[in-house]
């Protein structure tokens, strides 16, 4: 098969419909007697037991399943999982656990949004076996696409669970599950889900992402998509061909919350998918909605989908003409309901992200968490809700008991977080309500534009509700953008770009890292490969580069300075001083700054240690954002939800350095990545994603593992750190604190020089060191008291000063120059003053010494720079 380069989806469909024998055409469908059709509407393909004239999309028939489902059974939402479960581990497949909600283990996304990611790359490519397969796993997934759909339309979410059905085929696992399994198992599972075969329809589509692509197979009932089985066969190529993979895999996700939904035939999926936190808050601020308005409603809030129609406003009256009532009448009813749905997600999201980690921010993944926390704060401040965060997250995991008992830990800290959020939006708006009102006036004239709403959230956060409720006030509508929140969401891929060095190696082999091999340091001999500018590339070396936030070595090439030391893929670059002195064929032999190297051991290896007491004080929502290791000191970034107090840091510090005194060994294992994360966790990820099947991992026995590339090996034991100082803490940006630390001889040196610096103190005030603080408190206070008799004096020698000329000049700078009838000027050793009634006249005459300042009416300041009291006399001779 050949394809067009970068795989046009709409292509690709006409290209597998036209093959559709081979592609569709399956047996676990054809033995039942489903036969293959064509959609009059859509005009897509489709299978199905009986004759119809359209298929099963939702956009063709609407939902037929509302109020009248097709299941024999009415499960809640926990039941279906576990009924779902039962079926696939009866019928040969694992049930795994779900990975986080933080995808740590990836450079590309900052959330998990499908279950296939638990295993990309390396379990897709083939490179590493699945922990289990085939299997099945209840994967948490976040997306934020959706927002202003949340609540409206019945069946969207920012947070869902993927059913993921995985099976991965190639020699090596020696499996073969591919469409007929699939298919077969999932019309089993839906029959277990009491839905006959008569109501499936089998829709064809497919799938195409990072460079895979293959058929896949849409199943629906009763107007609602169930599942999406895709069949990941083909890989394009840089060319432009294509060819099969070498592990094929059936990718079947199936939303959770959908299922639930189609087995009860409610109004909508969320009191099923969010049922006690929304009984709660209906109950608590008095929601009640007519039932049979609402279900007639629920059959037609498909088409609010503010991504599907160009006018929403107007989408809505055409649905209020449909219930023959007013948009105002119909939506004044629904909106509070759909804002408590919306509240009931966006906190079950904060619950998840917040207890993986993630801590709303203005930057990054944390952006979208807090977009969520202002929705919900907006809609409280609308409606006049007055929450009980943690009571709502409380009811969050009261419903979900049995299916994700692991957030259970993270309600304190996430109501903490949501709390903490608020003030800092009730903040936010007492600072910007100026510009706001300043906009409404504006508006008086104009039109408040969306491009107004968006720059306001985004330079100050100010959702466009709190917005229009200021504007209301003066009489002036303000119309939101049906897809608001989509448009200043942040997108759920990451993009981090690395500086890196722009020198090819593409022609040199990969270096012999003898700084891995060897347990301690010793000198080197080493053949050069070649010289790229001020870099020299070697065969082998005990040279550490700079990685991982750790400083490159450096030391000395044949007694040539090397300064530092970088990587480039595979091969090591030694920076020289004199790169001249170097030929390619040369031997070598390599000397490394021990001392240095060891010192930033001590701090890198510190830095796990702190970032493990830190969890241990704070709460295990501590996660490292980013760290740097250096030979006199270290700091580390972490997730955090309030300013870390002294009495934390002390704690942090004593936890760090009681591990030192307990000297636990230092252990190094490299495992394949599945191994790593089965035996340690995800908690590997503190430094962020790692390439490659086998990591590195370091242990800290009984204290922290995390992936990392570090010479800590060279330590053996937590003993060899010597003591931990932490000599800073700051914020770099909201959620995230900064720790800078120093360990072994940085430390000492550092406590050394702080009590040096005592000594000196207490010996200028010729008292004990203990006494010090309050010594200075005496001082300070009868500083103030000379100060101000001080200020009183010279105010009076001013004013003396004035009674007797019009021009003086004084050797003090006066706190205030007092105001005179007659015009006065006043030179101080800094500042010329013009004071009086006509003053502006008397500071005009001064142009020509082209004074640096101004001032109005009776006061003007000025630089006075070299300006002599005789310079004056001549300009002002005439002035009064």
């Amino acid at each position: 098969m050949q394809f067009r380069p970068m795989v046009d989806k709409k292509e690709l469909s006409r290209e597998f419909s036209q093959q559709w024998e081979k592609h569709y055409k399956i047996e676990a469908l054809t033995k039942r007697g489903y036969k293959r059709q064509q959609c009059s509407s859509c005009k897509r393909f489709f299978w199905s037991l009986a004759e119809r004239d359209v298929c099963g999309d939702p956009s063709c028939i609407g939902y037929e399943f509302i109020g009248n489902s097709p299941s024999k059974k009415r499960l809640s939402y926990v039941e279906t999982w576990k009924v779902l479960e039962k079926y696939f581990v009866d019928n040969g497949h694992t049930s795994i656990t779900p990975y986080p909600t933080v995808a740590r283990w990836r450079d590309d996304l900052y959330f998990t949004i499908a279950s296939i990611n638990d295993f990309q790359p390396y379990v897709v490519n083939g490179e590493l076996d699945p922990i289990a397969n085939p299997l099945i796993v209840p994967q948490p997934c976040i997306r934020f696409s959706d927002i202003s759909n949340v609540g409206v339309t019945g069946r969207h979410y920012t947070n869902f669970v993927m059913v993921g059905q995985h099976a991965f085929n190639n020699e090596r696992t020696g499996l073969f599950y591919w469409k007929e399994d699939a298919i077969e198992h999932d019309i089993n599972y839906l029959k277990a889900l009491g839905i006959p075969e008569e109501e499936l329809i089998f829709q064809e589509d497919v799938w195409a992402g990072g460079g895979n692509f293959g058929p896949s197979i849409e199943y629906f009932a009763g107007g609602l998509e169930l599942g999406n089985c895709v069949f990941m066969q083909y890989e394009e190529l840089a060319d432009g061909t294509t060819r099969e993979l070498n592990t094929k895999v059936i990718d079947m996700g199936a939303g959770l919350s959908r299922l639930c939904w189609i087995t009860n035939g409610d109004p909508t999926s969320y009191e099923l998918v969010l049922g006690k936190p929304v009984e709660i808050l209906k109950k608590d601020f008095g929601i009640d909605i007519d039932k049979e308005l609402f279900l007639k409603y629920a059959k037609l809030s498909g088409s609010l989908n503010v991504d599907e129609v160009d006018d929403i406003e107007k989408a809505k009256e055409l649905v209020a003409k449909k219930l023959s009532t007013t948009k105002e009448e119909l939506f004044n009813k629904l909106e509070p309901l759909q804002a408590i749905y919306a509240i009931a997600d966006h906190t079950l999201t904060l619950l998840f992200t917040i207890t993986d980690g993630m801590m709303p921010s203005n930057s990054g993944g944390g952006y979208n968490l807090r977009l969520l926390a202002r929705r919900i704060f907006a809609f409280e401040d609308k409606y006049g809700f007055e929450m009980d965060y943690k009571k709502v997250l409380d009811a969050h995991m009261d419903h979900l008991t049995g299916l994700f008992d692991q957030y259970k830990k993270g309600v304190d800290v996430s109501a903490r977080v949501i709390e903490e959020e608020r003030k800092r939006y009730d903040e936010t708006k007492n600072r910007a309500k100026s510009k706001v009102i300043t906009l409404v006036k504006k508006a008086k004239n104009a039109k408040i534009t969306k491009e107004d709403l968006l720059l306001l959230y985004k330079s100050n956060g100010i959702p466009p509700e709190y917005v229009r409720n200021i504007a209301k006030e003066s009489g002036i509508d303000v119309e939101i953008p049906g897809n608001f929140y989509e448009l200043v969401r942040e997108p759920d891929s990451s993009r981090t770009e690395h500086k890196k060095l722009s020198i090819d190696v593409s022609h040199y082999g990969a270096t012999e890292k003898l700084y891995y091999e060897l347990s301690y340091l010793e000198d080197f001999k080493a053949t050069v490969l070649g010289i790229e500018g001020n870099y020299v590339i070697l065969d082998k070396t005990m040279f550490y580069p700079e990685g991982g936030g750790q400083a490159g070595d450096s030391g000395y090439l044949d007694g040539v300075r090397v300064s530092n030391t970088v990587k480039v893929g595979n091969v090591v670059l030694h920076e020289v001083s004199e790169p001249s002195k170097f030929k390619k064929g040369q031997e070598v032999i390599g000397v490394v700054d021990k001392e240095r190297r060891y010192d930033i051991t001590r701090n890198h290896t510190a830095t796990h240690m702190i970032t493990a007491a830190a969890k241990e004080v704070l709460g295990n929502h501590v996660w490292q954002a980013g760290a740097k290791k250096d030979e006199d000191k270290a700091h580390i970034d972490l997730t955090h939800y309030a300013r870390i107090t002294e009495e934390e840091l002390a704690a942090i510090e004593m936890k760090a350095n009681e591990w030192v005194m307990a000297n636990k060994p230092i252990n190094v294992f490299v495992l394949p990545r599945n191994k790593a994360e089965e035996k340690y966790g995800f908690t590997i990820y503190q430094g962020g994603a790692v390439p490659g099947k086998d990591i590195r991992i370091i242990e800290i026995e009984d204290i922290d593992a995390e992936a990392c590339g570090g010479t800590h090996h060279l330590l053996q034991a937590t003993g060899n750190i010597g003591y931990i100082k932490i000599v800073k803490r700051e914020s770099v940006k909201d959620g995230v604190e900064r720790l800078t630390f120093k360990a072994g001889r940085p430390a000492v040196r550092y406590v050394q020089e702080r009590e040096t610096l005592l000594k000196r103190s207490a010996d200028v005030y010729k008292v004990p060191v203990q006494e010090l603080p309050q010594t200075c408190e005496r001082f300070f206070s009868e500083w103030k008291v000379f100060i101000k008799r001080a200020e009183r004096a010279e105010e009076e020698l001013l004013k003396e000063l004035l009674s007797k000329s019009d021009i003086v000049e004084v050797s003090f700078e006066p706190q205030k120059v007092p105001q005179h009838s007659n015009t006065k000027v006043v030179l101080t050793p800094s500042f010329i003053y013009v004071v009086g009634d006509n003053a502006a006249n008397v500071w005009e005459k001064l142009a020509p010494l082209n004074i640096k300042g101004g001032g109005s009416k009776k006061f003007f300041k000025g630089r006075r720079g070299d300006i002599k009291l005789e310079d004056l006399t001549p300009l002002l001779q005439d002035s009064g």
